[in-house]
């Protein structure tokens, strides 16, 4: 009776070849995926930064609008807080925090700024190990595996006697 052997022998050495590439990989992409990261947040803090600004600009174009259109509110509360100017036929009840204020606080305290929340980069047993100074050992051992995984690799095949 002949017997055959299976195809594919699975052995150990798979196990160490898959594991150390693996090590290995995650050793490379990991810190790149964190730069990334913080690339794409430091985006989100410019776009941020850029709708202030935008805000800003809008609210100085319409300061100039009511400027230039004559608003009586705004030349009373120009002429009170810059010339220290009242009319005459008004009497000021209370003394205005924003006597000493420039327009252009006025109008920097009209916008509020966004809130820019951006999420830290996930802390895992693995990114703390590929991105600290234990990167060269992860590779290391990553390379160890693999060759522990080519050491440990399938038996030789013998031929059959008899056929």
């Amino acid at each position: 009776m002949r017997v055959s052997l299976p195809f594919f022998n699975p052995d150990p050495g798979w196990l160490f070849l898959t594991a150390g590439i693996a090590l290995i990989v995650c050793a490379a992409v990991i810190p790149e995926a964190q730069k990334v990261h913080q690339m794409r947040s430091q985006l989100q803090t410019i776009r941020f930064a850029e709708q202030h600004n935008f805000a800003r600009m809008q609210a100085c174009s319409r300061f100039l609008d009511d400027l230039k259109a004559g608003d009586q509110g705004l030349v009373r509360r120009l002429a009170a807080s810059q010339l220290n100017l009242m009319p005459r036929d008004e009497t000021a009840l209370l003394i205005a925090t924003s006597i000493d204020s420039t327009p252009s606080d006025w109008i920097e305290a009209s916008v509020t700024p966004p809130i820019d929340e951006s999420d830290p980069y996930p802390d895992t047993l693995l990114a703390r190990w590929t991105l600290g100074p234990q990167r060269l050992w992860v590779i290391a051992m990553g390379a160890f595996c693999v060759f522990l995984g080519l050491i440990f690799g399938p038996a030789p095949r013998t031929p059959e006697k008899g056929a």
